[in-house]
């Protein structure tokens, strides 16, 4: 009987493991920026994609937008896929690039980072600027312009940039830290997600010392506000952990600087003119507390 049992068992391992080769345990991955490329638009109203289209990934980036790529990369940018539609006789070219970023929240701040233009039904959110038009969807950021200026161009570029939104599936929501600024008095089209230093002196300069200890690793969103009793800009910052939150408390209170914190969170009123508003702002932010 024990020579029965044990062959039993043996028998069964042998099944499992056949079992688990068939089942494998790390299946492939979708390459979504493949994907999504094999739906992306190739002519409009006679420009038509170039035969090769270019795509970067976090080294190479530099090569194709040396200057601006840290603000890129600093959103946590994957790949950007590049590409050219070659326009009719005497219409210049114009160029889709877009950004695979790490998370639909980083999409909206790469798109959040420029917020002049108008804004246009393309996408979660788009704005349109003479020749240039960009949008958010999902984990993507999308750049279309138009190598000169046309009726026909501006028209294609617009037609080029909502067919990729098109054909972007996904969808992301706002960073949930953007509906924590009070709404009274705010500017809605002043807000802005980001992370680091550089991005912030992009908006409201503040030298390079950095007293709110940003970093890629911090969420930041910045407004600006317009109110009866003056006007300033409110910025809301979440740290990994209570020690860094203290930090920036003491850096911002040594740069002069008007702020709250509460646990991780840390808020901060940036040039209110009077000074006075500075406290009004605060005791709205962290539900009141």
């Amino acid at each position: 009987m024990e020579g029965s049992g044990s062959g039993i068992a043996v028998l069964a391992a042998l099944v499992l493991a056949g079992a688990l080769m068939g089942c494998p345990t790390n299946p492939p991955q979708t390459d979504s920026l493949g994907v999504l490329r094999s739906a992306l638009p190739i002519d409009s109203d006679g420009w038509r994609q170039d035969d090769d289209d270019q795509v970067f990934d976090t080294e190479s980036i530099f090569s194709y937008i040396d200057g601006h790529a840290e603000v890129y990369l600093s959103f946590g940018m994957k790949r950007c896929l590049s590409r050219r539609y070659l326009g009719p006789e005497d219409e210049p070219d114009v160029v889709l690039d877009l950004f695979e970023m790490d998370s639909a929240e980083n999409a909206y701040g790469v798109f959040t980072h420029d917020r002049d233009g108008d804004e246009i039904d393309v996408g979660q959110g788009a704005l349109l600027r003479e020749g240039w038009l960009s949008f958010w969807q999902g984990r993507w950021f999308g750049s279309v312009y138009a190598e000169g200026e046309s009726e026909r161009s501006a028209a294609a570029l617009i037609d080029i940039a909502r067919a990729t939104a098109d054909a972007i599936s996904e969808e992301g929501s706002v960073p949930a830290m953007v509906s924590e600024l009070p709404a009274n008095g705010l500017d809605e089209r002043s807000v802005r997600f980001f992370h680091t230093q550089e991005i912030l002196n992009g908006v409201v300069y503040l030298g390079f010392d950095n007293p709110f200890v940003l970093s890629v690793d911090t969420d930041a969103v910045l407004g600006s506000y317009q109110r009866d009793s003056g006007r300033a800009w409110l910025l809301l910052v979440d740290y990994q952990d209570e020690a860094t939150a203290g930090r920036a408390e003491v850096g911002a209170a040594e740069a002069g600087i008007t702020c709250r914190r509460n646990g991780v969170s840390l808020a901060a009123v940036l040039t209110p003119e009077p000074a006075g508003v500075a406290e009004s702002l605060l005791a709205e932010v962290f539900g009141g507390r």
